[in-house]
């Protein structure tokens, strides 16, 4: 194989961190620690995102793997774990330039994966 067919396998491995998928095995991996919580923060997100995504047309990998990656460090609380998750975060925005994916959809997948995040979060605590 060429170099560059293995780099763009490799940068496609990567998407699938935020694809909805893996999405949906993490939060079937919350709902087995009977969590309600944080079940709730990561569905209220992913949910709110998805929504977003689809009436602004963002980019899904972008986004979603933000929401994956805030959550999962704020549950395992670990610093090596946290620049860990990080480093992969920012190979796969690396990744979705690198396979010539929309700068802006990029951006936005980015800003509400943000916005979302934040709202889910917030809106758990206040709940519970």
């Amino acid at each position: 194989m060429k170099k560059q067919n293995i780099c763009k396998e490799f940068a496609r491995d990567f998407l699938a961190l935020g694809s909805i998928p893996f999405f949906v095995l993490v939060l079937v991996r919350i709902w087995i620690i009977h969590d309600l919580e944080y079940l709730s923060q990561f569905a209220i997100a992913g949910g709110l995102f998805l929504i977003l995504t689809f009436l602004f047309k963002s980019n899904l990998y972008s986004g979603l793997s933000f929401v994956i990656l805030v959550f999962t460090i704020l549950f395992y609380n670990d610093k090596i774990f946290t620049i860990f998750a990080v480093l992969v975060y920012l190979v796969l925005i690396c990744s979705l330039v690198y396979l010539n994916y929309e700068k802006k959809k990029i951006s936005y997948g980015f800003l509400f994966g943000v916005l979302s995040t934040g709202i889910g979060y917030y809106i758990i605590k206040l709940m519970f």
